[in-house]
C-alpha cells in the first residue's frame, strides 16, 4: 500500500488568512501535532516547513490506513510521526510506515509505505483552474500507466471504492495496483505500488 500527498509552498504561504500567518493561527499547531512533533517544530530551521511536512506525513499515512481497512477519523494527534531530515516514520494505530519527503522551493511531496523497493510516484504541474486540476491529475496516471504497461488508455480508468480509494480499472478489471493522488495549489502527484 502507498499513500502521498504534496504541498504547494507558495498557495500554503499565501493560505486565505489575510496576514499569511496560516499554520500561526492560535491553537493549530497544538491542535493537529502531539507534543514531540510540536518540539521537532519549535528546535528547527524552518518551522514553516517542518509543520507542512509532518502535516505531509500525516496525511500520506492516513491514506495508507485507510487503504489497509481502518475506520476513517480525524484527529490527527492519533498519527504520531518521526523525522529524521527527508525521511521519517508514522504511527497511526498498529500500523508503522516508512515516509520518504522531496522539499524544494516550490512544494514539498511525503510518500509513506512499508517498502520504497515498487513504489512509483511523479510530480508535475497540474495549472491552476480549479475546475481541471483532478481531472488533470488522473489524466497523468492514466496516460503514464498506460504507456509504461502497453495498455490501451481508452480502456483504463480511475475508480473509487469503499473510503473513497482510488483503484487502476483495465476492460473492467481492477489492476490490484496500490495508488494514490494528491494536489494542492498548482502541483499534484501519484504514487503506485506495482
Amino acid at each position: 500500500m502507498v499513500g502521498n500527498d504534496i504541498i504547494d509552498i507558495a498557495a500554503t504561504k499565501l493560505s486565505k488568512d489575510p496576514k499569511g500567518l496560516g499554520w500561526q493561527r492560535p491553537g493549530f499547531v497544538e491542535k493537529i501535532f502531539t507534543d514531540s512533533e510540536q518540539k521537532l517544530i519549535a528546535d528547527s530551521k524552518d518551522a514553516f516547513i517542518t509543520v507542512w511536512q509532518l502535516w505531509s506525513m500525516k496525511e500520506s499515512a492516513y491514506k495508507v490506513y485507510i487503504q489497509a481497512g481502518g475506520k476513517p477519523f480525524y484527529n490527527p494527534q492519533r498519527i504520531e510521526c518521526e523525522l529524521d531530515g527527508l525521511t521519517g516514520k508514522v504511527e497511526i494505530r498498529d500500523l508503522i510506515l516508512e515516509t520518504k519527503s522531496i522539499i524544494n522551493e516550490d512544494y514539498i511531496f511525503t510518500v509513506a509505505g512499508t517498502e520504497f523497493l515498487e513504489i512509483k510516484s511523479k510530480i508535475f504541474n497540474i495549472g491552476d483552474d480549479i475546475k481541471l486540476q483532478s481531472q488533470n491529475l488522473r489524466n497523468h496516471l492514466l496516460k503514464d500507466y498506460s504507456q509504461e504497461n502497453n495498455l490501451d488508455a481508452k480502456n483504463l480508468k480511475i475508480e473509487k471504492i469503499e473510503n473513497r480509494i482510488p483503484r487502476l480499472i483495465y476492460e473492467g478489471k481492477d489492476l490490484g495496483l496500490s495508488i494514490s493522488l494528491t494536489h494542492c495549489g498548482e502541483f499534484g502527484g501519484y504514487s503506485f505500488r506495482n
